[in-house]
C-alpha cells in the first residue's frame, strides 16, 4: 500500500475590482433633480419668475463662477504664465477677450446667442463621456441645452428675446423643432456612458427627464451649480492640492471682482427692469467668462496629452 500525499487544492485568487465611489456631485445634483421632480409630480408650484431670476444670479455668481476663477491657475500649470508681468499679461488678454465678447454680443445679438449655445453645448456636453469622440460630447451638451425648448417653448422663447431681441424667438423656434433630436443625443450619451462610467449615465438621463419637466430656469440652476461647477470646482481643488491659501485666495478674488461688477451695473442703471437685467448680466457674463475659459482649459487639457503622448513615443522607440 502505497502512501499518497495530498496536496490542498487552492483556487486562484480572485481579484476584485476596487468598488468606485459615487463622486460628490452625482450625489448633489442627483439628490436635488429626485427632490425637485417629486416637487412636480406632487404639484408643488416652483418659485415665480421673478424669484427665479434672483436665485440665478445669486446661486451662478456664489456657485457657478468659482470653478472658472481657477483659470490663472490652470493657466499657470499650463505654462501659459510663470512671472509677475506673465500673469500681468495673462489677467489682460483674458479680460480683453471677455469684453471683446460681450462687445460682440451687443452689437449681434442673435448670433452671439447662437454662438453661445454651440461653444456651451461643447462645454457642457464635456461634463460627461470626456475620453470620446468630441460629436458624442457635443451631442450630449446640444441636448442638455436644447430639451427645455421642447417642453417649454414659450419660456425659453421670453428668455431669449430679453437676451438677444425678438430674434432670440426663432432660435428657441428651431431648438424646440430639434428637441426629438435632443432627445435621442442625450439617450446615446447616457448609453455609451452606462459601462465604464454608470454615474454620469444616471446624470445625463436625471437631467434629460429635469429638463423636461420643470422651468427652464430651474433646470439651469440645479444642473449649472450642483453639477457643473460642483465638478470643475472639485477637479480644480484637487489639481491645485497642497496650494493651500494660495488656491483659495485666488478663488475668492476672482469671484469677488466679477460679482462687484455686476453690483456696481446694478447700481447705477437702478432697480428699473431688475429681473432681465439679472438675467442678461448671468447669461451674457456667461458667455463672455465662458469663452476664455474654454481656451485656458482646452489648452490644458492639449499638453496634458502631449506629455501622456511622450513615454508611449520613448518607449515605442526603443523596442
Amino acid at each position: 500500500m502505497t502512501d499518497q500525499t495530498a496536496f490542498p487544492r487552492t483556487e486562484a485568487a480572485r481579484v476584485t475590482p476596487p468598488r468606485r465611489r459615487i463622486p460628490a456631485e452625482t450625489v448633489a445634483f442627483s439628490s436635488l433633480a429626485l427632490v425637485t421632480l417629486a416637487a412636480v409630480g406632487l404639484g408643488i408650484p416652483m418659485p415665480s419668475p421673478t424669484v427665479q431670476i434672483v436665485l440665478l444670479g445669486v446661486l451662478a455668481g456664489a456657485l457657478g463662477l468659482p470653478h472658472g476663477a481657477l483659470d490663472p491657475l490652470i493657466a499657470r500649470r499650463a505654462g501659459l504664465w510663470r512671472t509677475p508681468l506673465g500673469f500681468a499679461g495673462f489677467n489682460a488678454v483674458y479680460i480683453l477677450v471677455v469684453v471683446g465678447v460681450v462687445m460682440l454680443w451687443l452689437v449681434a445679438p442673435v448670433p452671439s446667442l447662437v454662438a453661445f449655445l454651440l461653444v456651451s453645448a461643447l462645454h457642457f456636453g464635456s461634463d460627461w463621456n470626456a475620453d470620446r469622440a468630441i460629436w458624442l460630447r457635443f451631442l450630449a451638451g446640444f441636448g442638455l441645452l436644447t430639451v427645455p425648448a421642447l417642453s417649454h417653448p414659450d419660456q425659453v422663447s421670453a428668455i431669449y428675446v430679453v437676451l438677444a431681441g425678438d430674434g432670440g424667438a426663432l432660435v428657441a423656434s428651431v431648438q424646440e423643432w430639434l428637441g426629438p433630436l435632443a432627445v435621442t443625443g442625450l439617450l446615446l450619451a447616457a448609453l455609451v456612458a452606462l459601462r465604464h462610467r454608470p454615474n454620469e449615465s444616471v446624470e445625463i438621463v436625471l437631467a434629460a427627464v429635469l429638463g423636461l419637466a420643470t422651468e427652464p430656469l430651474v433646470f439651469f440652476v440645479l444642473y449649472f451649480c450642483a453639477l457643473h461647477s460642483f465638478r470643475h470646482l472639485k477637479a480644480g481643488f484637487h489639481d491645485e492640492r497642497g496650494g493651500g491659501r494660495r488656491t483659495a485666495l485666488v478663488v475668492v478674488v476672482y469671484t469677488a471682482v466679477p460679482l462687484l461688477t455686476v453690483g456696481g451695473f446694478l447700481v447705477a442703471f437702478g432697480p428699473e427692469s431688475l429681473s432681465e437685467q439679472i438675467l442678461q448680466l448671468v447669461f451674457i457674463g456667461l458667455a463672455g467668462l465662458t469663452v476664455p475659459h474654454m481656451m485656458v482649459v482646452t489648452y490644458e487639457n492639449r499638453q496634458r496629452r502631449a506629455v501622456r503622448a511622450v513615454p508611449r513615443s520613448v518607449s515605442g522607440e526603443t523596442r
